[in-house]
C-alpha cells in the first residue's frame, strides 16, 4: 500500500538524518491508518509549510499498541526502536493522555518537490491515500527514480536493523535497474551487498570454505552471488543472496545447482552432488 502522511514541520533535507528518528502518530481513538500500515508500505511525506511532498520512504518497521499514559509510550518506543525519547516535542506534549499509537520507522528511497494541487486541501487527520491522491490532482512519480542512489542511502541502527532496511529498499527497485546495480558491485558495491560481506565478515558462506582474499591496499575481495539469477527473475533480496568466493560463485553460475529450501534465514540444497545448507546473515545477526 502506499500513503502519504503530512507534518507541520520542516522534515530534513539530509537521508541520515531523514531515516535516524521513529515516527509516531497519538491518537485518542482508532484512527486509519492504525491496523493497516505494515512494514514494506510505501509513504510519502507531505510538508504543509512548503506545500509540497519532499520525501519518498519505505516503511521498515511498525509498532501499534494503547496506551494509557504518555509515560507508557515514551518507555515503549524507547524500548522497541531503541532510541532516546524527546519528551519535549510539541506533538507530544499536545497529544491526548490515552489513547492509540502508530509507530515506525522509515528509510528514505528518494527526495521529491511534488506541489500540492491548488484545488485540494491535505487531510486534518494527516493521511491520505496513494490512489486518492492522484485523482485529486497529484502528480505524483511511479516506481524509483533512476537518479535515487541505493549506495548512497544511509540506514540506521544495527547490521541485522540495517540489513532488513536496505532489504525493504530493495524491494522496491525494477528488475532492469537492479541488474545495472549488480553489474557494478566489482567497481561499487550497492549498499545491501556491503552489508551483507560485512555481516559474513568477508568470508565464503559455502560450508567448509571460510575463503577470503586479501586485497593489495587492505581489505579483502569476496563476492556475492544471487541465488535465482537476475535474468529468471530473482531480486537483490535477503533469502537470495550468498557471499561466496570467486570459486564457489563460478560453480553456483555453472555447476548443477538444486536448492531444496530458500528462507530468508537459510538456504538448503546441492552443488554438483555435494549437499549443502548455508545460514543467512539475518539469522546470524539475531542469534549473536
Amino acid at each position: 500500500m502506499e500513503y502519504i502522511t503530512g507534518r507541520v514541520f520542516r522534515l530534513s533535507e539530509s537521508a541520515e538524518e531523514f531515516a535516524r528518528p521513529c515516527r509516531y502518530n497519538l491518537w485518542r481513538a482508532k484512527l486509519w491508518p492504525y491496523e493497516e500500515l505494515v512494514a514494506g508500505d510505501v509513504l510519502y511525506w507531505y510538508e504543509s509549510r512548503t506545500g509540497c511532498i519532499v520525501w519518498k520512504s519505505k516503511v521498515t518497521q511498525v509498532e501499534r499498541f494503547r496506551y494509557r499514559s504518555k509515560e507508557e509510550v515514551r518507555a515503549r518506543l524507547e524500548e522497541v526502536f531503541g532510541e532516546t525519547f524527546d519528551a519535549d516535542e510539541a506533538y507530544y506534549v499536545k497529544a491526548p493522555d490515552h489513547g492509540y499509537c502508530l509507530a515506525y520507522r522509515v528509510a528514505p528511497l528518494e527526495r521529491l518537490r511534488v506541489p500540492k494541487p491548488s484545488n485540494t486541501r491535505f487531510p486534518r487527520q494527516g493521511w491520505l491515500r496513494v490512489e486518492e491522491a492522484v485523482t485529486r490532482g497529484w502528480e505524483l512519480p511511479s516506481g524509483l527514480s533512476d537518479n535515487a542512489v541505493l549506495d548512497d542511502t544511509p540506514t540506521a541502527g544495527s547490521l541485522a536493523e540495517r540489513l532488513q532496511q536496505l532489504n525493504a529498499l530493495m524491494r522496491g527497485v525494477r528488475p532492469e535497474r537492479v541488474e545495472r546495480l549488480m553489474s557494478q558491485t566489482v567497481r561499487r558495491d550497492t549498499a545491501i551487498v556491503q552489508a551483507l560481506k560485512e555481516a559474513c565478515g568477508f568470508q565464503c558462506q559455502f560450508p567448509g570454505c571460510n575463503v577470503r582474499i586479501p586485497k593489495k591496499g587492505g581489505g579483502f575481495y569476496i563476492e556475492v552471488a544471487h541465488i535465482k539469477p537476475v535474468r529468471a527473475g530473482g531480486q537483490s533480496v535477503l533469502g537470495n543472496l550468498l557471499v561466496l568466493c570467486p570459486n564457489h560463485h563460478k560453480e553456483f553460475d555453472v555447476g548443477d545447482l538444486r536448492i531444496t529450501a530458500q528462507t530468508v534465514w537459510r538456504v538448503r540444497g546441492t552443488l554438483n552432488g555435494v549437499r549443502f545448507e548455508v545460514t543467512l546473515p539475518l539469522q546470524q545477526q539475531r542469534s549473536a
